[in-house]
């Protein structure tokens, strides 16, 4: 309580905004305990934060009960942060159910371990299958540098050989990946699809 009120002291003079961050697990009364007391102090935005359920089940059940509780008086007008979360279906059940911003390191944490996010789903290029996809690209409809100028077998290689820019090539289409997916999202929300 005492760095609340520290934080919130020069709030005239501050030139960042600063959020709470909403916890109690995926408990209804620790949560809701926590939401009410933190929106009745004035910061600038909300993160939902803590341990947000095992698996995407539990945090769809969280932010279905959860994010109506951000609708009222002047909450409603604030921006409603999820903090770690980057699945492609997460993502999409967080913004439909009215979170405005996120942040996570999944799509680098999996470009790391040889991951690659695809609009049909997520490409293990270190498998053998990938080492003869010649002229292949890691996802059709993707323009990302990587995609460009590098094919499937080219990218299995370079992990199966353990090359450093291997993780920069997979990061370098895994970040693309989620711009496009942020972009799309957010046409379709100014459209009214969302």
């Amino acid at each position: 309580v005492r760095s609340s009120r520290e934080h919130l002291k020069d709030s005239q003079h501050r030139k960042q905004a600063i959020f709470c961050v909403v916890h109690g697990g995926t408990d209804v009364e620790l949560r809701t305990n926590s939401l009410e007391y933190l929106t009745s102090l004035p910061w600038d935005g909300y993160a939902i934060g803590g341990s947000l359920g095992n698996g995407r089940e539990e945090l769809k059940n969280l932010l279905t009960w959860m994010m109506p509780l951000f609708n009222v008086d002047e909450r409603r007008d604030k921006c409603r942060h999820l903090l770690g979360i980057a699945d492609v279906d997460s993502i999409h059940h967080a913004v439909s159910s009215g979170v405005d911003t996120m942040d996570s390191s999944y799509p680098t944490k999996l470009a790391r371990h040889g991951t690659l996010m695809t609009r049909d789903g997520l490409i293990r290029i270190k498998r053998g299958q990938h080492a003869k996809s010649f002229g292949m690209k890691i996802d059709v409809d993707c323009r990302c540098s990587t995609c460009t100028h590098y094919d499937r077998a080219y990218l299995c290689h370079l992990f199966k050989s353990n090359e450093l820019v291997a993780l920069r090539l997979a990061s370098a289409h895994n970040l693309h990946f989620m711009n496009q997916l942020m972009s799309e999202l957010r046409r379709d929300i100014l459209h009214g699809k969302l």
